[in-house]
């Protein structure tokens, strides 16, 4: 080290050095390369060629150093440190001096040692010692914080998962889901939710084929059907992979105990005990354990009393040993799912409680995935759990098998094979868009009478065995709004009689929300203990502008009555007839016959009214309206009529190849579906979903079938018309535009497709 006498030796021959490189390079830059360069280890950068220095920033300015006093840039001064410590400069120990040049010296301070289990000076945490912090101190939501071979904070374990916020790798945060939906995630329906995670957890989405056991384009799964997929597959160590009802995968049972790390709801994992022992779970000594199940195993873990088999202070139950999952715990405490009496302890399970322990199969609702299939009954059914002891009910499973062609108990049909869209499903249950036309006979008129349905070719009642009140209700509600009958109170009429004796429908079980009567639960077609006299019928109590046939053989024939005013009054037969000399737009038949919801009709002359009043004269339909009383008409009450003039109706019920618009904003749009095997299924917009030639021919022959004579409109796409449901029938459809019916144009075949409901197409027609 240079005394303070040398240093100014030094600074005053540079300065002299300086001096001269300032005139060589006056004189041209003469002398060695290095000439006029100026040395830059002697106190920073000189003052510039002819100008003295500031004294006020030169470095050495008023050379105080060794003064006592601390000056300038200096960091001591002698004995005057400026309180500077070891420890305040980031040391663990030791002494701090200042050196000659009134800098801090540093070298008799002693370095922190991480990994002594002690926090010195830089050190977060060392080894368990966290000083108290946990992952909510350090910014987090949950998780475990540990600290690293640096002894600093290891956040790896931490997780801002349930902050409310979208933190970095998450993809929600509670209620917070930036926006997507089901829809968006490419479902048709249901509720998007956020995992514990912070995941999406589309396990409530829906598609509309989700449910029928095939996994469909865009579903990960359907029932069984996994697509060879497992747990390991999806980056999991072992587990079942299962399906949600959103036929979305469903990973509850997936789980990835056994790769070493402490993840998700786990204890531990192997030897990853994440810093417990049997000390810290409440013990007093022993070895803490892992079960294969990612559990703490305390089987080894002792303390001075429990598992004497004597009940002592604190204890629950002790039956005399030290394992846990036997009723009594390691701890003597009584584990969830157990009663534990006597001494030494003897514990039971306990059926009821919702959970499965020991020797149980099952409890409640809980069946840990069990079927009746997998109990051995393959025709299906519904496996329940016994209350008294928590083994499997199988009561209500069926043995047989569906497509033997005979229907088994549960089925309500069985057409020898196992294929869908033909009017019964693989389930042998009837098809959720089978048609099933119906009528009231024998009675008032449409509106009142023995119920008749159409199956296999011919018009069968259908028997009274329906006993509760609920059922009986929805039934009556169901055919009356299928007739067109809007008021309330309508009535379920035990032993109508009149029967055929042989009924195709028994056991008749509604409840509500069916659209059509053969989607109520039912013994199954042609299944029955009827006779004659207990065919059942309906009263269906009318609304205003409601409309019945009365008079003829059955509610589908007869002399048009309208309700107005709270009563029937007479319909005129003024432009119904097509032979009024004033504008005829030639929809009012059919009008009339599909408010009773039956495809359409003809005008019949001979139904005479009972006298020359009536209550609607010069009814005259656009073609755009779904009810009577919405057409253009006179006042009520003003005619011009005779007797003669009553109007009569024939109405015809849908039949094959037949096409209907459902969904719409009136009688001339909506999706159009097509009847096929007594099934109504969709069109969808394949080679027709842009404006030209074939979508025209297409909209012409759809409209002129539907009876627009003006076979004009226009499509209706994607947005425009609600998703329908299976089958989708006709795909890649072709016209040339004089087809009578759109069955008749070129297509890949019936049920041939590759289209989702979200390619229905509909038509708006113009009238």
């Amino acid at each position: 080290m240079l005394s303070r006498a040398v240093v100014v030796s030094l600074s005053v021959g540079l300065a002299l050095g300086i001096s001269g490189s300032l005139t060589g390079c006056a004189n041209g830059n003469a002398g060695s390369p290095d000439s006029g360069r100026v040395p830059r280890d002697a106190g920073g950068t000189p003052p510039d060629a002819g100008r003295p220095a500031d004294a006020s920033t030169a470095p050495d300015a008023g050379n105080s150093c060794g003064d006592g006093v601390i000056q300038g840039r200096e960091e001591c001064d002698g004995t005057q440190l400026n309180a500077a410590t070891c420890v305040s400069e980031g040391y663990l120990s030791g002494t701090i001096a200042c050196n000659d040049d009134c800098t801090l010296d540093k070298s008799m301070c002693v370095e922190s040692v991480c990994g002594n289990g002690r926090l010195d000076a830089r050190e977060d945490c060392d080894g368990r010692n966290l000083a108290g912090a946990r992952c909510a101190t350090q910014g987090f939501v949950s998780g475990e914080l540990r600290c690293g071979a640096d002894c600093l904070f290891d956040t790896s374990g931490c997780t801002a998962c349930g902050n409310g916020a979208l933190d970095t790798g998450e993809e929600c945060d509670g209620t917070l889901l930036n926006g997507a939906t089901c829809a968006a995630r490419g479902f048709t329906g249901g509720t998007l939710s956020c995992s514990p995670t912070c995941a999406f957890n589309d396990s409530a989405c829906t598609r509309a084929t989700c449910g029928n056991r095939t996994r469909d384009t865009g579903e990960d799964c359907d029932g069984a059907d996994v697509g060879g997929r497992s747990c390991a597959s999806l980056g999991y160590a072992s587990g079942t992979l299962g399906c949600n009802s959103g036929c979305t995968f469903d990973l509850a049972a997936c789980t990835n105990c056994g790769n070493g790390r402490v993840d998700g709801s786990e204890s531990c994992d192997g030897s990853a005990l994440g810093g417990q022992t049997c000390a810290s779970r409440g013990f007093t000594a022993g070895t803490l354990g892992c079960t294969a199940a990612c559990a703490f195993d305390t089987a080894r873990c002792t303390t001075s009393a429990c598992g004497n088999g004597r009940m002592e202070s604190g204890e629950a139950c002790d039956d005399g040993n030290a394992d846990d999952a036997d009723g009594c715990s390691a701890r003597c405490t009584v584990e969830t799912g157990f009663a534990c009496t006597g001494m030494p302890s003897s514990c039971t399970a306990v059926c009821g409680d919702g959970r499965i322990v020991l020797s149980e199969s099952c409890d409640g609702t809980m069946l840990m995935g069990a079927t009746c299939a997998s109990q051995g009954f393959p025709g299906g059914g519904t496996l329940t759990c016994r209350a008294s002891n928590c083994t499997f009910d199988t009561s209500a499973c069926r043995a047989t098998t569906c497509g033997n062609s005979t229907i088994d108990t549960g089925e309500e049909c069985d057409d020898g094979n196992t294929v869908s869209n033909d009017g019964c499903t693989s389930s042998c249950q009837v098809d959720p868009g089978f048609y099933l036309p119906l009528r009231l006979r024998n009675g008032e008129g449409t509106n009142h009478g023995m119920l008749e349905v159409y199956y296999s070719g011919g018009w069968r009642d259908v028997c009274d065995d329906t006993y509760d009140a609920a059922a009986q209700q929805a039934m009556a509600n169901l055919v009356c709004r299928n007739l067109g009958f809007t008021g309330t109170g309508h009535q379920f009429l035990n032993a109508f009689g009149g029967g055929s004796g042989t009924p195709a429908m028994d056991d008749v079980n509604c409840t509500g929300t069916e659209a059509d009567l053969s989607q109520c639960a039912f013994a199954g077609w042609n299944v029955e203990n009827c006779s004659a006299s207990e065919a059942v019928g309906i009263r269906c109590v009318p609304g205003e502008g409601d409309v019945r046939l009365v008079g003829g053989p059955s509610g589908m024939e007869g002399r048009l009555q309208v309700f107005h005013a709270s009563a029937w009054g007479e319909v005129c037969d003024d432009y119904f007839d097509g032979n009024y000399s004033g504008t005829y737009f030639g929809y009012s038949t059919t009008t009339v016959c599909q408010q009773m919801g039956y495809r359409g009709g003809a005008f019949v002359g001979t139904y005479d009214a009972p006298s020359n009043d009536f209550v609607l004269d010069d009814v005259n339909c656009t073609g755009t309206e779904r009810r009577i009383a919405d057409c253009p008409h006179s006042a009520y009450g003003t005619e011009n009529c005779f007797t003669f003039e009553g109007a009569g109706f024939r109405c015809d019920a849908y039949a094959n190849d037949d096409v209907r618009l459902t969904g719409g904003s009136g009688r001339n749009n909506g999706r159009v579906e097509v009847l096929h095997n007594s099934v109504w299924g969709t069109v969808c917009d394949d080679f027709i979903s842009t404006a030209g030639t074939r979508q025209t021919q297409f909209v012409a022959v759809t409209c002129g079938q539907l009876g627009f004579s003006s076979r004009t409109g226009a499509a209706l796409l994607a947005m425009s018309v609600p998703d329908g449901i299976d089958p989708t029938w006709l795909d890649d459809v072709s016209c040339g535009g004089t087809e009578t019916t759109l069955p008749m144009c070129m297509s890949a075949g019936w049920g041939i497709e590759n289209c989702s409901h979200s390619e229905d197409i509909g038509v708006n027609c113009t009238p």
